[in-house]
């Protein structure tokens, strides 16, 4: 017995050491890093922040070189904290970036320069709006953007995003401060913002245009009930870079929407939107509709917010994806748009029925809103699902 117990220990020895030999080595992570949730913060004093990820052990340097008067990477310094260097460590990794309240008229920018040992620098860049700045919406040059309507309690606005070295728009909104809700979500979709890098963020915040008094408070956690924080603009639809995902986790982009609605029917429904995609650019418009009879729930902090009793989308794109041409610059039959209205209720998890499609022009008439105001009326009046790959 003695001898084969000491048989027995020799081959767990040699097995343990063959197999500590052929153990393989932790692979490296890449090395990146990308603003937390947006490069364009509000007019008050605050902080953002840039994640940095990588292989442990790497070192890395970052410099303000433009704005360092306001911006730094120290809360109580803006003199000599605008150069900073760090090693990457196991957990994660953030660089504040701090600034101080902008009290001029103007949006204002500062540059910053980020660099992993042995690699070429990047550049980041903060813009910071100023207390009056609303970012209104290119109204007259956007096909997706719907006619303006004067109301006190609407407030229009754009998100940018950093897109290969330029600004582009991300999605416009028409808020509703009396509903804590954006009444529609408008976006150009296009495989530009689908391939890339980035990924869905769940990089809940507050919106840096919108006051926050105005805005649900589901930062921290859901709606109360049966209700998800419903995206109008989807997180898949923005996938391209974090700070673009990242800014679609924002409270103006969220409604209480119905669990089983919002995973089941309504993600399909996305899903079939984002199949139309074309090298002419789909243009969308989402909404959230309060009719008669609303019903309230509380966001995450408790406060009262109403419930959205319909939810829509209008589509508009040209028939052959490829025509290379604006949309005012096409003929009607060059044009194709379809609209669906759904109720805020349970489909079940199936595709998205024929039930819910409807023209643009319906929508327009139950909504009071004017989508797609550059092309003509015969336009809006079409309704083929089947064109949209709706059975």
């Amino acid at each position: 017995m003695i001898a084969f117990n000491s048989v027995l220990l020799a081959v767990l020895t040699l097995c343990a050491s063959a197999c500590n030999q052929s153990d393989p080595e932790i692979p490296s992570q890449p090395n990146e890093a990308f603003w937390k949730i947006s490069s364009t913060v509000s007019f008050a004093e605050g902080s953002s922040a840039i994640i940095i990820t990588g292989t442990t052990g790497t070192e890395w340097s970052a410099e303000i070189t433009e704005g360092k008067a306001w911006c730094s990477f120290s809360s109580t310094d803006f003199v000599n904290a605008t150069v900073k260097k760090g090693t990457v460590k196991d957990g994660l990794n953030v660089l504040y970036v701090y600034y101080k309240a902008n009290t001029g008229l103007e949006e204002r920018k500062a540059n910053l320069s980020f660099a992993f040992a042995g690699e070429s620098p990047q550049m980041f860049e903060l813009t910071q709006l100023s207390k009056e700045q609303v970012n209104l919406p290119s109204f007259k040059a956007w096909a997706e953007l719907p006619a303006a309507k004067e109301n006190a309690n609407y407030q229009y606005a754009t998100h940018y995003t950093s897109l290969s070295n330029q600004r582009i728009r991300n999605y416009s909104i028409c808020f509703d401060k009396t509903r804590k809700a954006a009444l529609w979500v408008a976006y150009p979709l296009h495989n530009a913002y689908l391939n890339g890098s980035g990924g869905r963020t769940d990089a809940w915040a507050f919106d840096p245009i919108v006051p926050f008094i105005y805005q649900p408070n589901c930062v921290e956690r859901s709606y109360k009930g049966n209700y998800d924080r419903g995206h109008q603009l989807p997180s898949a639809d923005r996938v391209a870079t974090n700070e673009m995902n990242a800014q679609t986790f924002y409270m103006s982009n969220m409604t209480p929407q119905l669990d089983r609605l919002n995973q089941d029917m309504w993600a399909r429904l996305e899903t079939k939107v984002r199949a139309n995609k074309c090298s002419d650019t789909l243009y969308v418009v989402t909404g959230a509709y309060f009719g008669a009879n609303v019903t309230t729930t509380a966001d995450g902090a408790g406060s009262t917010v109403p419930i959205p009793t319909n939810y829509f989308k209008v589509l508009l794109r040209t028939k052959s994806g490829t025509t290379g041409k604006q949309i005012k610059d096409c003929s009607e039959s060059e044009l194709i748009s379809m609209g669906v209205w759904v109720e805020h209720r349970s489909y079940g998890n199936i595709d998205p029925p024929r039930s819910i499609c409807m023209s643009v022009a319906e929508i327009e008439s139950k909504t009071g809103f004017t989508f797609f105001p550059q092309v003509a009326a015969a336009v809006k009046q079409q309704n083929n699902p089947t064109q949209w790959g709706i059975n």
